[in-house]
């Protein structure tokens, strides 16, 4: 594999386990309103690490949610028609997906997908929505990483 990256390969701690998670605005209450409205369930995706720690992303869009469980069951579709995250690893090799920056001027994260044509060894590296990513990489079989540097910029903000 080519060393093209940006974060060396020991700055990057192993993703072990994915979870999804839901969360309501107010744990501490009911989930009805008085005025009679209803929480949605906010999707989070937690992340268990090589080092035993454990990395959570929030604000995940609930058909990705939904997607990323069904895989971590084992769910198949009855339908045919592939996704985009089952047509990339129909067209090329996901080596591995990293969660390694925060978009400037946000607080959402970006990861970059390292993907290979079969039969070249030149690794491409494109940019995707961090959660859309997680579910390229679950489906493909790709191992996924998270950049220590996210990790501080997540406790960081959180202080």
């Amino acid at each position: 594999m080519e060393d093209n990256l940006s974060s060396s390969d020991d700055e990057l701690l192993k993703v072990i386990r994915v979870d999804v998670l839901t969360a309501s605005p107010d744990i501490f209450s009911s989930e009805e309103e008085p005025t009679g409205k209803h929480y949605a369930e906010i999707p989070l995706l937690n992340f268990e690490l090589e080092n035993g720690e454990n990395f959570l992303m929030t604000n995940i869009p609930v058909s990705i949610a939904i997607e990323i469980e069904k895989k971590l069951n084992g769910v198949e579709s009855a339908d045919s028609r592939l996704t985009a995250a089952e047509l990339v690893p129909e067209l090329c090799i996901v080596e591995r997906v990293i969660i390694d920056s925060v978009v400037p001027y946000s607080t959402a994260y970006q990861a970059s997908v390292e993907i290979r044509l079969e039969g070249f060894n030149e690794i491409q590296r494109f940019q995707m929505i961090p959660s859309h990513a997680t579910l390229l990489s679950l489906v493909a079989g790709s191992e996924m990483f998270v950049a220590k540097s996210v990790i501080s910029t997540h406790l960081d903000s959180m202080e």
